[in-house]
C-alpha cells in the first residue's frame, strides 16, 4: 500500500515536471504576441506583478484668492445747505395823512387897510372875490355865502369847501381890539387875519365826532376857523380866543340846507372845554354864531 501510494506521488511529480514548461511557455508566447500589437508590456505582467501605481501628485493647493480690497466707502453727501430764509417783506409804508393846510396865513400887502370901513364896500386894495372858495380876500370885500353876497370885514385866505362859505360881520376894527391889537399896533402896521379852510387833523375830528356823538347830533362839515394877527415884519401871531365875541355866517352844505334841521356849531376851546355856539339868524341856508373861540369846528345837526 505504502509503495502504491509513492508510486502515485512520484507518477503526480512529473507529470507537473513536464506541465510546467508548458505553462511558463504558453504566456510568453502570448505576451509576444501582444507585444507587437500593442507595444512594450513590462515583465511584470508575464509574472503576474503589477507595478504599484504611482501616488497620483497632490494637486497644488489653489491659491488664495486675495481679498477683494475693500470698496472704499462712499464718500457722506455733502449737507444741503440750508436754503436761506427769504427776507421778510418790508411792511409798505403807511400813506402819509395828509398834511394840515399849514394855519399860518399869507402874510397881507403892505398897503392895505387896517381900519374899518364901510359895510359891503368893494373898493379898495387886494382882489374881489365873491366864490366861497377864493383864495385870498381883503378887507370888507364881498364873499358869497350861500349864495347871498355878503361883505366880510376881516380879510385873510379863504379856502373852506366843506361849507357854502364864511364871513365875519363884526368890523375889523372890534374884532383887532378883541383880538389884542392896540391902536399903536395897528398904526405900526400890525393886522387881523382870518383863514378859512377844510380841517384835515384827525386827531381833532376825532374828538369833534366823540362830542357830537354823546350829543346826539350828527356833523355835516368839519371846518377851521383860524384868527391871526401879522405884523408889518411878517410876525404870525395865533389868536385863539377873542376878549369879545365876533360874529360869523357860514353857508350850509346844501343836504342839510332846507329848513327840517336845527344847525348848531361845535369847538373844543384851548383848554379842552366843549363849546356849542346856537344859530341866530333866521335864514334855513346858513348858521350865525357869536364866538370867542377859533380853531377848529363841526357844523352839526
Amino acid at each position: 500500500m505504502k509503495k502504491a501510494t509513492l508510486t502515485k506521488i512520484i507518477g503526480s511529480a512529473l507529470a507537473v515536471a513536464l506541465c510546467v514548461p508548458i505553462l511558463l511557455n504558453a504566456p510568453m508566447v502570448s505576451s509576444a504576441a501582444e507585444s507587437s500589437v500593442s507595444g512594450n508590456v513590462p515583465d511584470d505582467s508575464v509574472s503576474g506583478n503589477v507595478p504599484d501605481t504611482p501616488d497620483t501628485p497632490d494637486t497644488p493647493d489653489t491659491p488664495d484668492t486675495p481679498d477683494t480690497p475693500d470698496t472704499p466707502d462712499t464718500p457722506d453727501t455733502p449737507d444741503t445747505p440750508d436754503t436761506p430764509d427769504t427776507p421778510d417783506t418790508p411792511d409798505t409804508p403807511d400813506t402819509p395823512d395828509t398834511p394840515d393846510t399849514p394855519d399860518t396865513p399869507d402874510t397881507p400887502d403892505t398897503d392895505e387897510p387896517s381900519g374899518s370901513g364901510s359895510s359891503g364896500s368893494s373898493s379898495g386894495q387886494g382882489t374881489s372875490n365873491t366864490a366861497s372858495n377864493a383864495v385870498s380876500v381883503a378887507a370888507n370885500h364881498t364873499v358869497s355865502v350861500a349864495g347871498r353876497n355878503v361883505a366880510s370885514t376881516v380879510g385873510g385866505v379863504y379856502t373852506a369847501t366843506a361849507v357854502n362859505g364864511v364871513a365875519i360881520s363884526t368890523p375889523v376894527a372890534s374884532v383887532s381890539a378883541a383880538a389884542g391889537l392896540s391902536q399903536a399896533d395897528i398904526d405900526a402896521g400890525t393886522n387881523v387875519k382870518f383863514y378859512v379852510c377844510n380841517s384835515y387833523n384827525k386827531e381833532t375830528k376825532k374828538a369833534l365826532s366823540d362830542v357830537a356823538a354823546a350829543a346826539g347830533k350828527n356833523i355835516a362839515a368839519y371846518v377851521n376857523f383860524d384868527l391871526y394877527t401879522i405884523s408889518k415884519a411878517g410876525v404870525v401871531t395865533s389868536v385863539k380866543n377873542t376878549s369879545e365875541p365876533v360874529t360869523l355866517t357860514v353857508g350850509l352844505p346844501a343836504r342839510i340846507a332846507k329848513g327840517e334841521n336845527t344847525v348848531s356849531l361845535l369847538c373844543i376851546d384851548k383848554d379842552g372845554k366843549t363849546v356849542i355856539l346856537e344859530d341866530t339868524d333866521t335864514d334855513p341856508r346858513t348858521v350865525t354864531v357869536n364866538t370867542t373861540v377859533f380853531g377848529a369846528f363841526a357844523v352839526i345837526y
